[in-house]
Formats: C-alpha cells, structure tokens, sequence
C-alpha cells in the first residue's frame, strides 16, 4: 500500500533535508514540497501566504494522483491547522493509500542555530522575512510547543532529529 508520509514541523527543524533523504533511500517517492512549488508561482515572494493556500490545492490533486499509481510520497510542510491536514489524510484515503503523520522535533537551541544557519535560497529567504515580521524566534518556539502539543491530539507520531541517520530510522519504520 503506497503512503503519504507527512513531515510537520517548525521552520528549520530539517523537514525537507529528511524528506529528500527518505526518498532516496526509497526509489520512486515522490518529494512534494509545497514550499517549492509556490516558488513557481509569479509574485509568490509578495504574497506567500496568499500563493501557499492556491498550490497546496494543486499538490493535493498531485499527490492523489500519485499514490493511486501505488507509489510513496513524502510531504515535508508544517501544516499547525487540524482541518488543513485532514485535507491531505483525505487525499491519501481517496487514492487508498496511508496516512502517516509525524512532527519532527529537536531541542530549541538546537532548532533555532540551524534555522539561523540554513542555506539561503529565494525561498528561505522570503520564510526568514515572515518568520522576523512575526515575531522571530519567538515565533518559532512557540510553533514548535503548539505542534508537539497536537501531535498526541491528531496521532502523530513524534521523531527527534538530534541524530539525522537515527530519525531515518525512525521514518522507515513507520512506513514499513
């Protein structure tokens, strides 16, 4: 049965490095990163937000698509809004395919040097602009205790990213 493994998570927490090497590790998965293909977006940089909600529409449809071929996809997005998610564990059932919800976590000292030390690409950088407008680190603590605070509510299972080859461990199990 193919899976839609979603990877929720604060900003800088290692969702896209995990789920790029979840799939490698996993030959045809497909990495649907909603955060990349808002970058294919005209004007995306100006109305983030705005562009995010219009793609995840779009991603939902190809991620549908793609399970029901019987292949894995992987989705690296924090998503904080209940009824959002259920919009992707609806998409996995209508392709009849598994849900797997898991929030990544790492100590916050350690959350906050890596997003401060994360590869500046057009889209980090439009992510880091937000982050600061609304309230810095501040921002992304508290994001962080929100999520691990409705993982136990939604069933997600939480994977500490401390050790990167131990949290692959981790999803590989949980997808089987």
């Amino acid at each position: 049965m193919a899976t839609l493994l979603h990877l929720n998570g604060p900003s800088g927490v290692g969702k896209s490095t995990l789920a790029r090497a979840h799939a490698a590790n996993r030959p045809g998965t497909l990495v649907c990163d909603i955060d990349d293909l808002r970058s294919w977006v005209s004007g995306w940089e100006d109305d983030f937000v705005g562009t995010g909600a219009a793609v995840r529409t779009s991603a939902l449809a190809l991620i549908t698509a793609y399970l029901a071929t019987g292949r894995d996809v992987v989705l690296p997005q924090l998503i904080v809004t209940p009824s959002e998610c259920a919009r992707f564990e609806a998409a996995a059932a209508d392709a009849g395919a598994a849900y797997v919800g898991v929030v990544l976590d790492v100590a916050p000292g350690d959350l906050l040097e890596r997003l401060h030390g994360r590869t500046v690409t057009p889209v980090s950088a439009v992510v880091s602009r937000i982050i600061e407008e609304r309230g810095g680190d501040e921002l992304v603590l508290r994001g962080r205790r929100e999520l691990l605070d409705l993982a136990p509510q939604q069933g997600w299972t939480v994977v500490d990213t401390t050790d990167r080859a131990a949290a692959l461990a981790r999803l590989a199990g949980l997808v089987g």
